[in-house]
């Protein structure tokens, strides 16, 4: 179904940026994830007529554990009078965060925090707070916060593990490290549990590149990119060249060596890419987790969306605040994937929600001790695909 939201769009309460990197795509399950039924019936007003054809899969309508798990998952707010997107202890995290910016030159607790929360919305309902929160991440980090979030929310989140459109798997021909079954093989990925952790630390570099890449074939991964705004453009190279100035060019002209320059700028970019790439691989990229593939004759995805977010992912560390608080709350990252408007604080209790559910309904839910197990089920897969195919 699609529909004309030219004259909604400046009245969105979440704001126009997310409907204008909508545009001209297939964008159901965002909508779901985000909306209930009376945005639907809203919805209807603005509709224009059935699509023929489509440029991606679809995912059958939702079955019995998706719909009690939403119910109750409302009815826990409903029964709290809790705003699930307010969150007055994460606001003081991002403070904190901002702050060990600026003292420690460290932007890894940024990243897992504000950037992440803002692409989903996810504190507060003010889109100009989302818009700041994001915009970090191309004037602290360096790299595109709109590009990020096509391959975050609009791919990885609706297509998760899914091969061919979840853009956190996109691969090319010949790659680094085997993480699906559909690359070929090579030797050298024999040995890719151990190098392959060790090159994270070249992800941020890596993803500055690949920005200018994406942005002038205006594609990301398996997504078509929407032309940038006036004001993305301006978010996209003002923050890249912010970036380069306080990092590079500034300590140059206060008479800081070269040598001191480019050494403090690859410790902290390694130290960040590293740490991001090992969170975010322990949660999707491991031994347990289901890589979905598309019915080859329909061209759809046959399990329900919710079961597939349950089963792509595992969750560790449920019982560490620690491992909460300096994760960004990532190690909730099945109930994360399932409810990504709500604030990072409220996970834990919806947490017990959905562990509850799942097990009534039988879908597998991993949740794994601590952090380092789950980086484990990363080096597993590692070590299972590095394997030679066939070899007994």
């Amino acid at each position: 179904m699609s529909h004309d939201l030219t004259k909604f769009i400046h009245k969105h309460p979440g704001g126009q940026d997310f409907i204008l990197l909508a545009a001209g795509k297939d964008v159901t399950k965002i909508f779901e994830a985000y909306h209930g039924q009376k945005q639907h019936h809203n919805l209807q007003i603005f509709r224009m007529g059935l699509l023929a054809g489509q440029d991606v899969p679809s995912f059958p309508p939702p079955d019995n554990f998706s719909l009690t798990l939403k119910r109750r998952v409302n009815d826990h707010f409903r029964l709290l009078k809790a705003d699930p997107k307010q969150s007055p202890g994460t606001r003081r995290r991002y403070f904190l965060t901002a702050l060990g910016i600026w003292i420690l030159y460290g932007l890894q607790g940024y990243c897992l925090t504000a950037v992440h929360d803002g692409s989903h919305g996810a504190i507060g309902r003010n889109p100009v707070l989302w818009k700041l929160l994001l915009m970090g991440h191309d004037f602290f980090v360096g790299t595109s916060s709109t590009l990020w979030t096509y391959q975050h929310v609009m791919s990885h989140h609706v297509f998760t593990n899914v091969d061919g459109f979840d853009a956190d798997i996109e691969t090319s021909e010949v790659e680094f490290r085997r993480i699906k079954e559909s690359q070929k093989y090579f030797c050298f990925y024999q040995l890719q549990s151990i190098y392959s952790p060790l090159l994270y630390v070249l992800l941020g570099c890596t993803v500055r590149i690949e920005d200018l890449l994406y942005y002038f074939t205006s594609r990301r991964g398996p997504l078509k990119v929407n032309p940038f705004t006036f004001q993305q453009n301006i978010i996209f190279w003002g923050g890249k060249l912010f970036f380069l100035m306080t990092r590079i060019f500034l300590p140059l002209f206060w008479g800081v060596p070269l040598s001191r320059v480019i050494s403090a700028f690859f410790v902290a970019d390694f130290t960040l890419s590293i740490i991001l790439a090992l969170i975010f691989q322990a949660t999707h990229v491991v031994d347990v987790a289901a890589f979905p593939q598309v019915n080859s004759k329909t061209g759809n995805i046959d399990v329900d969306w919710a079961r597939l977010q349950v089963e792509t992912a595992q969750d560790y560390g449920h019982d560490q605040p620690l491992t909460t608080f300096f994760s960004g709350s990532l190690n909730y990252q099945v109930v994360h994937h399932l409810f990504p408007y709500v604030a990072q604080e409220h996970l834990p209790a919806v947490a017990k929600i959905v562990r509850q559910t799942a097990k009534e309904y039988g879908v597998k839910y991993e949740i794994k001790d601590n952090l380092w197990a789950a980086i484990g089920g990363h080096i597993g897969l590692l070590k299972l695909l590095g394997t030679p195919p066939h070899s007994d």
